[in-house]
């Protein structure tokens, strides 16, 4: 855990206006993780040392010599890197070098992954060779998300790499998207809700641009997208009251206990990433519940909530992993509780979330919403008690895009709040907030920014 004496004399308390400048800032912080012919990653690899290429994206700069965690962090993941570029178009970036840099680097791990019969292949060493890791089926179907999201910024002489790198990854889903993948968190290998969203969503991105970037429209992608759609369906669970996060799941590891499969904080992400809507009553009673259970299992939050702030949002009951995974170092030891620490990119998701909830309704042609009972939890929880219809020219209507977007404020400001100066880390201690586990984690920054960036799109719209 990074004990910091700041936190004994100063806090960040930014106004809601803040965020937008404050991503900027951490846009630069994230980009020292970003490998290019300048700057270049250095690391031993079991005797030998390894120099990375550039486009490479480290997911944190942590290694296990670091005091707060024996976890080494200094590796390519597929997922990871294509939300961070994702974030990447809407800086103010020098050159489109970065973003070319990028599609090489995709492209080169692409094939060592089809090489080693691993088409999905997650994690990979900073010179694009394969780690010993497990394959993710979100990986590719969010590659080329990021890949049609820079599009327009790229160099002409690189969107031929592109478009190899676009039509490969599309093949793999058309072939595979029936098949079982590890889950976001590389615990649980089964039918994954948010791998089956991102699938969907990334062919049915291409097909509508499919001109623009120059690649046949697949004549099998309507009827796979209508096959993924069924089967979303399948994760909903009535009795529960909730999606589930994986189907037929089992954990990935040996005698490891079967964690995270139900509620799980990756169904949030199938809306901030993967295209599924947000105002539907069963995602809201789902989301509904992932808040309930994390409202309540972290002392944090109701030290936070007297500050008007928060609640922080961790991935999934049950969790315990704390960023060590050895128990003797530096005489570290396990909670036997098993609750595990709130997550900011995970809190940063929520944020988005609520934010996305208002674009949705302001982009419906009717002239009135309506919120239905099994949407109550949902509102109860951020101070909306209304059900019925409303009309949206009706004072109640601002009221509910209102009471959204402080929900989703006041998450916002809970992160700067336990920040490190600003600098993120993979996890936040559930009794302090505290910045614990990696530093300066990547996926962290980019959540962030994209729940800002998202907030500017209502300012903008609404």
């Amino acid at each position: 855990m990074m004990e910091s004496n700041h936190y004994n004399r100063i806090t960040a308390e930014p106004a809601s206006s803040e965020f937008a400048s404050i991503s900027r800032y951490m846009f630069m912080l994230m980009t020292r993780n970003f490998a290019t012919s300048q700057w270049i990653f250095s690391k031993d690899d079991n005797g030998v040392r390894l120099r990375s290429m550039p486009g490479c994206v480290i997911a944190s700069p942590s290694v296990p010599a670091d005091r707060e965690t024996d976890q080494d962090y200094v590796y390519f993941w597929v997922r990871d890197g294509a939300l961070t570029v994702n974030e990447c178009v809407y800086q103010d970036l020098p050159s489109n070098e970065m973003l070319n840099d990028y599609v090489h680097f995709s492209k080169l791990v692409q094939q060592n992954a089809a090489k080693a019969g691993k088409r999905a292949h997650a994690c990979f060493k900073i010179d694009g060779t394969l780690r010993d890791w497990g394959e993710q089926g979100d990986g590719p179907a969010l590659r080329m998300l990021s890949i049609l999201e820079i599009w327009d910024q790229l160099s002409n002489d690189v969107k031929s790499v592109a478009q190899s790198v676009l039509s490969e990854d599309q093949r793999y889903i058309i072939e595979c998207h029936k098949h079982k993948t590890d889950n976001a968190w590389e615990e649980i290998y089964g039918y994954c809700f948010f791998a089956s969203a991102a699938q969907r969503f990334a062919l049915e991105q291409l097909n509508d641009l499919a001109t623009k970037v120059g690649i046949p429209r697949n004549e099998n992608v309507m009827a796979i997208c209508d096959h993924l759609s069924a089967r979303l369906d399948d994760y909903w669970d009535e009795e529960l009251g909730h999606y589930r996060s994986i189907l037929d799941g089992e954990p990935i590891e040996d005698g490891a206990p079967l964690r995270g499969h139900m509620l799980n904080c990756d169904l949030i992400f199938a809306c901030t990433y993967a295209g599924m809507p947000c105002f539907d009553e069963r995602m809201l009673r789902t989301i509904a519940k992932l808040r309930e259970v994390f409202e309540n299992i972290y002392p944090i939050n109701e030290i936070d909530a007297k500050s008007d702030m928060g609640p922080s949002i961790g991935r999934y009951p049950g969790d315990c992993y704390d960023g060590i995974m050895d128990d003797d170092k530096n005489g570290v030891t396990h909670d036997d509780n098993n609750i595990g620490h709130p997550w900011p990119l995970c809190t940063a998701s929520l944020a988005r979330f609520y934010y996305q909830c208002m674009l949705e309704l302001d982009a419906r042609p009717s002239p009135s919403i309506v919120i239905t009972e099994g949407m109550q939890p949902f509102f109860n929880q951020i101070g909306f008690t209304h059900t019925g219809e409303i009309s949206k020219s009706s004072p109640r209507y601002k009221a509910v895009l209102g009471t959204l977007l402080t929900a989703g404020d006041k998450l916002m400001r809970a992160i700067v709040h336990h920040s490190d100066f600003l600098e993120l880390s993979e996890q936040n201690s559930r009794y302090t907030g505290i910045c614990s586990s990696v530093r300066s984690l990547t996926w962290s920054y980019s959540s962030f920014m994209a729940a800002s960036r998202t907030r500017e799109m209502v300012a903008n719209a609404i």
